[in-house]
């Protein structure tokens, strides 16, 4: 096997193992993927001289970057990426409600000292009280929200 056969097949393996990564927990496989292309780079430095061990780092730095991009792109849509990325909206329910309760008036659940559980609208919502105690029944209503934190204060 000549040294062009052995750059090739370094290549293929190196982004092979690379790919495999993403299925395998581990670092092995990343490793062992970036030492075959880095030996493919040295083989090719070694045999054809420093135009052709230049070119072939530009070659596969490029396909490694277009590789990245385009499984950055396709990973989310596979199985295995639906079910370890992270989903880009809040799923609907109790705490996607707390959003827009600005203003809203309901009635403390719980005691809120300062904590507690309110309902508004029907739904349940963990707030907090931003000034007293307020007793569970209670009218409140919502003076600000900071995040997904809710502040309350006992309706006069």
């Amino acid at each position: 096997m000549g040294a062009f056969e052995t750059i090739l097949i370094l290549t293929l393996i190196g982004f092979l193992l690379l790919a495999a990564e993403a299925f395998v927990p581990g670092l092995v496989l990343g490793l062992l993927g970036a030492a075959c292309l880095l030996g493919a780079v040295g083989v090719s430095y070694g045999n054809f001289g420093l135009l052709t061990g230049t070119l072939t780092l530009a070659g596969v730095a490029a396909l490694t970057l277009v590789g990245f991009v385009g499984w950055m792109q396709v990973f989310p849509h596979t199985a295995v990426g639906r079910r370890i990325m992270l989903p880009k909206t809040l799923p609907s329910g109790e705490s996607a409600t707390a959003v827009s309760l600005l203003g809203q008036e309901g009635h403390a659940l719980t005691p809120l000292r300062p904590s507690g559980t309110a309902v508004f609208q029907g739904g349940k919502v963990d707030v907090s009280s931003e000034n007293d105690f307020i007793d569970a029944g209670s009218s409140v209503l919502v003076v600000r929200e900071e995040g997904r934190r809710v502040f309350v204060r006992k309706k006069e």
